[in-house]
Order: C-alpha cells, then sequence, then structure tokens
C-alpha cells in the first residue's frame, strides 16, 4: 500500500498542487475504505508528529552543513511531503539537531513543491542561491528553470546536462568548485 500511495502522490507532485488528505480519500476508496476527511486529517496531522519527533539526519549531513556554513553558504531545506500542522520546519532541525546550520526552512505544503521552492528562494537573504541540491532527477531539471545549476545526489546515473555528486565527499568539492568559479566539479552529463 505505502508504495502505491508513494508512487501516486510523487506523480501528483511532480505536477504541482496536491492536497494529501485528498489523495489519501481517493486512494482509501479505491481500496474500498471510506473514512471521513477528519479522520483522514487527523491521520496525517498525528503522522506529522511522529515524524517530526523522530526524523534523523543522514549520516554526514551534518558535517556537510558546518563545512558549507565555515564556506559562507546561505543554506535553505524544503521538506516535501510534509504538511506543516501545528510545528514550524525549524522544530525537524532542532529534534534533529541542525539548529543554527540552516537559514531557512519551510514545508512544502499543498502548494507544489515547485511554488514552495520559489517561496523559499525568496526568503534567502543576500544573493539568489545558484545550485539547487536534490535525489529526484525530475526536480532538478525542473529547478533549472529557475535559474538553479542542479546538482544531482544519489549513485545512480542521472539526466544530461546535470551535475552529479554520488555522496556528501563528492558534493562538497563540486560545491567548492564552484565557489571558485571551476566548473569541472562532480561528474557532468551534458
Amino acid at each position: 500500500m505505502a508504495r502505491d500511495l508513494t508512487l501516486l502522490e510523487s506523480l501528483r507532485r511532480s505536477s504541482g498542487r496536491v492536497n494529501r488528505v485528498e489523495l489519501l480519500r481517493e486512494y482509501l476508496s479505491e481500496k474500498g475504505v471510506r473514512p471521513t476527511l477528519d479522520d483522514i486529517q487527523r491521520a496525517v496531522n498525528a503522522f506529522n508528529e511522529v515524524w517530526i519527533s523522530t526524523v534523523t539526519p543522514v549520516p554526514g549531513s551534518k558535517s556537510l552543513l558546518e563545512s558549507l556554513k565555515g564556506m559562507g553558504a546561505s543554506i535553505g531545506v524544503l521538506f516535501i511531503g510534509v504538511e506543516s500542522g501545528e510545528r514550524a520546519p525549524t522544530e525537524v532541525l532542532r529534534s534533529a539537531s541542525l539548529s543554527g546550520l540552516v537559514d531557512v526552512s519551510l514545508y512544502s505544503g499543498s502548494e507544489g513543491w515547485l511554488e514552495s521552492l520559489r517561496r523559499l528562494l525568496s526568503a534567502l537573504q543576500g544573493d539568489p542561491p545558484d545550485v539547487f541540491v536534490t535525489g529526484v532527477a525530475e526536480r532538478a531539471l525542473v529547478s533549472s528553470q529557475l535559474g538553479l545549476r542542479p546538482i544531482f545526489l544519489g549513485r545512480r546515473e542521472s539526466i544530461k546536462r546535470v551535475s552529479r555528486a554520488s555522496g556528501f565527499g563528492e558534493l562538497l568539492r563540486v560545491l567548492r568548485d564552484l565557489s571558485r568559479g571551476s566548473v569541472t566539479g562532480g561528474r557532468r552529463h551534458s
């Protein structure tokens, strides 16, 4: 069930806006289960509360963020797939012991990740960022439409015209090269 729902949500998110409660209602109806919208909303809120309280950073992410802050980077994090509920996104960072390493954090909400990314970019202080790091190939491609240089973070082959880093160490090297004006960092597919 979770895999089917994730695929359905992924397809909806890639096309723009998504209302998670409506999505769950549609999915459950297709399975013959018809809870009320209030019941679904309570379940989504409960999931978000547990997720926020138990999230743990990927090993190496804290040292990566510390290195980036040491380079003077402004860092924004967009939490995709989590509704805001009652708790601020800064609570997720605090729960994961990453407070102070991220300048701006937002939930994507129902507006869709691209609109949320635009909000995140406008919330960052100073010069607009020029790099967007993601593990989702489609988001890497679309982010270039906003004038960002996408870097695909993952071990599998990435799409053409997108730089790739297979791990945090390689990502840090790519970002250092970019900050020096070099375009040779990482593996670039063109």
